[in-house]
């Protein structure tokens, strides 16, 4: 897990740690994927400390507590794998492949729940409330949440406009943004290396950027607000529950920051749609 480690080793930067945290650090770095699904008890012991040692360790490496580090370095260890490995790992419990499967998303959900900022959101919202146009640029299965973001943000009359593939389409979209304008990056799982390099001129150009991600990565560290959200999966495919469900509180908080704006645009809507005969009867 050479890709582990160096992160562990980046987040330490040359840093003399006890040898209790050396501990901990050094069952992260050499068996990451038990690692991220232990508790704080368990991960003490295997490391032969105490709990207290394990929480200053993860504090030692900038996280609130174990249980923030431990997401972090699940989701990690996750985008390290390939489907082909997910899908290997996978052992479905009685309740059979549609069972954990449900059961993964009442986890992520749960996680969602406690971790969420809703200040966060209400700031990412303020951020595609002050752009004239917004860009989203999601990627694979992903871009679900973003295809939601583009369509309801539409509906309530914003300037969103959803991308899902690199090409010259995209780079014209780009260069008709302007300094304050907003870019969304929905980039989960294996974080795609042309999405970075898209923030990165957006940003450079004065582009303003929020990042729905499930760890820290390049593009949430260019993001004015980074969204970070569970994406594991019970098989070889991450789960869009949590991303789709922040993007729901995300249009649910731009909708309420003018209500006005939003009714009429709805209203507009919903005027066209009965022009248009385009809704069967209730």
């Amino acid at each position: 897990m050479l890709q582990i480690t160096d992160w562990v080793d980046g987040l330490v930067l040359g840093r003399k740690a006890s040898p209790g945290i050396e501990a901990v650090l050094n069952v992260i770095r050499h068996d990451a994927g038990p690692a991220s699904f232990m508790s704080t008890q368990e991960l003490a012991t295997r490391a032969n400390i105490n709990v207290a040692t394990v929480v200053r360790a993860a504090q030692f490496l900038g996280f609130s507590g174990w249980s923030a580090l431990k997401s972090e370095l699940r989701h990690r260890y996750l985008a390290s794998m390939t489907a082909e490995k997910l899908l290997d790992k996978d052992s479905s419990p009685g309740s059979g492949p549609a069972g954990a499967s449900l059961a993964s998303d009442a986890r992520n959900m749960t996680r969602l729940g406690k971790s969420l900022d809703p200040d966060q959101v209400a700031r990412a919202a303020a951020i595609i409330a002050s752009a004239q146009r917004t860009i989203v640029l999601a990627t694979g299965s992903y871009a679900a949440a973003g295809f939601q973001l583009a369509h309801v943000g539409q509906w309530m009359g914003r300037d969103i406009e959803l991308h899902t593939a690199p090409g010259t389409a995209l780079v014209n979209r780009l260069r008709m943004l302007e300094p304050g304008d907003c870019l969304v990056s929905c980039n989960l799982w294996r974080a795609s290396k042309f999405v970075l390099e898209v923030v990165r001129v957006a940003a450079h150009r004065g582009i303003r950027i929020v990042a729905l991600a499930d760890r820290k990565t390049g593009i949430t560290d260019l993001a004015q607000e980074a969204l970070v959200v569970p994406s594991e999966g019970s098989s070889f495919m991450p789960s869009t529950v949590a991303a789709v469900s922040t993007v729901q509180a995300l249009l649910a908080e731009l909708s309420a920051i003018d209500p006005a704006r939003t009714t009429t645009a709805l209203r507009e809507t919903e005027e066209l749609w009965g022009q248009l005969d385009l809704v069967d009867p209730a």
